[in-house]
């Protein structure tokens, strides 16, 4: 995508002015916001490739976060990344939304006014950000959703030995007051799934 963008793309490093700043990529608006200031800019190609590129960046995420829950699913291996840390990813990723919402909220309500020509105008810039971070998003989703397709398709199979295992796995990899332990462990005392 990098190469994509960054070959077929034209004067990324020229400001697009009549930018209303946008927090992040992840935001909803933003596509259309950094659409509409590069058409106005005269610039209809690199607003396609924008496009593009934002679409296959959610693509991206969607498709490995998918691919990792099959995964997990098919070959009910261990877990990669252990339920804790996943909770710790899916916090941080949390706040780090909410925080560019409540970021946007205040610089809309406060309508500080923006200097055209800045960094945040720069759709080179846009891209550089989206197209790694994509992949960051992408690879976490993959790992998160592979642990829980695990548990899933264990606790659906109800193998008590593999159900033991499991518990003991995640108790000697992850600690006995780990939540994947205790997961585990809660998992190994249900009943089966019919």
């Amino acid at each position: 995508m990098s190469v994509l963008v960054f070959g077929v793309g034209r004067d990324l490093w020229q400001a697009v002015g009549h930018y209303e700043p946008q927090v992040s990529w992840l935001m909803a608006e933003t596509t259309g916001a950094r659409v509409a200031a590069l058409k106005a800019a005269g610039h209809p190609g690199t607003a396609g490739l924008y496009t593009l590129a934002a679409s296959l960046s959610w693509g991206l995420i969607g498709a490995l976060t998918a691919g990792g829950f099959a995964w997990g699913v098919v070959h009910k291996g261990a877990s990669v990344i252990g339920l804790d840390k996943a909770l710790n990813y899916l916090i941080a990723i949390a706040a780090l939304y909410a925080l560019a919402g409540l970021t946007a909220a205040a610089l809309h309500a406060l309508r500080l006014p923006m200097q055209d020509g800045g960094l945040q105008s720069l759709p080179g810039l846009w891209f550089a950000t989206m197209i790694p971070s994509a992949a960051i998003l992408a690879r976490i989703g993959a790992l998160i959703a592979h642990d829980a397709g695990v548990l899933v398709a264990v606790w659906l199979e109800a193998d008590p030995d593999r159900l033991a295992r499991l518990a003991a796995e995640a108790e000697a990899d992850y600690g006995v007051d780990s939540l994947e332990a205790r997961l585990a462990r809660l998992i190994a005392r249900r009943p089966a799934v019919s």
